[in-house]
């Protein structure tokens, strides 16, 4: 990721602006007095921080990696502009690349006004998602991912093609599918998972997954698992059986309609690959869904001090969990750059709270309305409340 280190720093007065971009405010680190926070808000609507951290004689900037914008051009350039106030003596700031926002990378909310779709999660590389577009260009594929690097190389793809139907989403699924409404997908996709050997609960795959999975997919719409981990498949194969009821396909070797260069790599070295195939079938109605994201409430009175918030950090309940990994001050600003919400499924944002006019919001955008995250940000508005 782009970044650069400099050993002599005169960044202007905050707010300021430059090349439409517009640096708010420099927080400064209450826990790490080293650490430094900078949101930056662009004309076109990109939130973002950066870090500003005091190492041994220089100063290195980074970004954020909760609200790292995409494409890496919006970061670049922002850090280009902080390098022009700086001594820089190193770094990586990187050819520049194209700074715009793609009409395939999608918000959340944005998802719901598309018609039913194809769901792909976890695409890497794209071969898979951008095959089926291509092949069947009357209808709507959306890949979700959370990496990066591989949602950059698939949206240039994607321009490439000259493709009209196939968008991204940057979010982890587990979550993503919490939310969204029933009967929505007409079918859903997860292949080659990350196994996570020694750690199986971060896995894609759990019984709340395949529930939500069944959940959005029209009828007889089919989730296709295809894996090169016996143990994934095997965990998946018993999740499907512990169902009251199932409708499932499975196979061991079967050729895809396109490999991936992984897979076939995979294929050289003889490795087995095992799918399974999951129909849905409704026997009764959901309940309606809530809204995407959570919704904000103002937390309002005369702040005592940050005490309290800094003797609460950490709290753990039955379902959820929420951690105040750092506080921030900037003026009256307290920046809160938190954990929250399922144990297996953390949520990372930063959350500003203006104590003088008590809106609390978060940075990039608000999280997704999950059980977990609504309880976890309930908790962190009753922490508010008690430091008043």
């Amino acid at each position: 990721m782009p970044h650069f280190s400099a050993t002599q720093v005169n960044l202007p007065a905050f707010p300021f602006e430059q090349e439409e971009m517009c640096f708010l405010y420099c927080a400064q680190s209450v826990l790490h007095t080293h650490v430094s926070l900078i949101r930056v808000c662009t004309k076109d609507g990109y939130d973002f921080c950066l870090y500003q951290i005091a190492q041994k004689q220089q100063f290195l900037f980074k970004a954020e990696k909760s609200t790292r914008p995409i494409p890496v051009g919006v970061l670049q350039q922002a850090l280009r502009v902080l390098a022009h106030y700086c001594v820089v003596t190193g770094g990586n700031l990187g050819e520049e690349s194209p700074y715009k926002r793609s009409p395939f990378l999608l918000e959340s909310t944005q998802l719901l006004r598309l018609s039913t779709v194809h769901l792909e999660i976890g695409f890497g590389s794209g071969v898979h998602l951008l095959s089926k577009a291509q092949d069947q260009r009357d209808q709507i594929y959306v890949g979700v991912e959370i990496h990066t690097p591989s949602i950059e190389q698939v949206l240039r793809h994607i321009e490439r093609f000259k493709l009209q139907n196939v968008y991204i989403l940057r979010a982890d699924a587990r979550s993503l599918l919490e939310i969204l409404p029933a009967q929505c997908c007409l079918s859903v996709d997860l292949h080659f998972p990350v196994p996570w050997e020694k750690s199986p609960t971060r896995r894609v795959m759990n019984a709340n997954t395949l529930a939500h999975i069944l959940r959005v997919l029209v009828d007889n719409g089919v989730f296709w698992l295809r894996t090169d981990s016996l143990a994934y498949f095997k965990q998946s194969l018993d999740l499907t059986l512990a169902l009251e009821e199932c409708a499932c396909q499975v196979a061991k070797n079967a050729p895809a309609p396109v490999s991936s260069k992984y897979e076939a790599r995979w294929i050289r070295q003889n490795r087995e690959i095992y799918d399974l195939r999951i129909s849905a079938r409704h026997t009764q109605a959901h309940a309606p869904i809530k809204n995407m994201l959570l919704e904000m409430e103002r937390v309002e009175g005369i702040p005592r001090g940050l005490d309290f918030v800094l003797a609460h950090r950490l709290f753990r309940g039955a379902n959820y969990f929420l951690h105040i990994q750092d506080v921030l001050e900037y003026a009256q600003l307290w920046v809160l750059v938190l954990s929250f919400g399922d144990f297996n499924t953390p949520t990372n944002k930063i959350a500003v709270w203006d104590s003088q006019s008590g809106a609390l919001e978060y940075v990039g955008g608000l999280p997704f309305n999950t059980h977990a995250n609504g309880l976890a940000h309930q908790k962190l508005q009753e922490i508010l409340l008690e430091a008043l």
